[in-house]
């Protein structure tokens, strides 16, 4: 799937890949081989096996998906940031953001406009309820109080995923009044909603993780992919 130059005459389209960073296959070498003397900085300031492994596989992965889209090699894929510190591919019209947890990693990219992602496993927070007052609107709380008990941890986890998801493409981060903004519309039960002007994804990662990916632009014809690290 090299589409190279040429990402800017093709239909609009927002593609997500996936990937175990806990199993065991024959690419990781090759990937993690790749990083940049910058990535392999970082990697050597991170104080355990367990979180090198899951920084270089997690790079290693990006930079893999990054050449099948630009021709380019991997080790050669330029990477920068921009005003926001939020990462870019040089000289390409495509529009890419990582998010990984130990054990899994999620890639989203885009050609329609700034794109972000974020996964999280669906486990229990323990202190939960400050974040949820500082950050969720009041419908969202709203709906939390009204969830059954098996239900709340996974519409936390749809609403959070949501949420960062946007404030990474906006290039925000916590800087984004998330209190302010409600991924969720009105209604019993609760129905996905969307800020204006933008195209918002919700979709299990695996067995147990929540993902979402959001791109800043509203595209009302289906355009979205999902696609699994390393292909078959």
């Amino acid at each position: 799937m090299a589409l190279g130059s040429n990402l800017s005459l093709v239909s609009p389209f927002l593609h997500i890949w996936q990937a175990d960073l806990a199993a065991d296959n024959p690419d990781w070498s090759a990937a993690e081989a790749s990083l940049s003397a910058a990535e392999l900085a970082r990697l050597a300031r991170l104080r355990t096996p367990a979180l090198r492994q899951t920084y270089a596989r997690a790079h290693g992965f990006l930079r893999s998906i990054l050449s099948q889209y630009t021709g380019q090699p991997h080790a050669a894929i330029e990477l920068t940031t921009d005003a926001n510190g939020k990462p870019i591919l040089t000289g390409h019209h495509l529009s890419f953001n990582l998010s990984y947890r130990p054990g899994r990693a999620l890639l989203a990219l885009s050609n329609a406009g700034p794109v972000g992602a974020d996964l999280e496993p669906l486990i229990p927070l323990p202190d939960a309820a400050p974040l949820i007052a500082d950050l969720f609107s009041p419908p969202e709380q709203a709906a939390l109080r009204a969830a059954d008990p098996t239900d709340y941890w996974p519409l936390f986890y749809l609403i959070w995923t949501r949420k960062e998801a946007y404030a990474k493409a906006l290039g925000m981060g916590l800087a984004l009044p998330f209190r302010e903004f409600s991924v969720l519309a009105p209604g019993c039960p609760p129905q996905l909603g969307v800020p204006a002007k933008i195209t918002l994804q919700s979709f299990p990662v695996g067995a147990g993780w929540q993902g979402a990916a959001a791109v800043l632009t509203a595209i009302t014809e289906p355009f979205t992919r999902y696609f699994q690290y390393p292909t078959s």
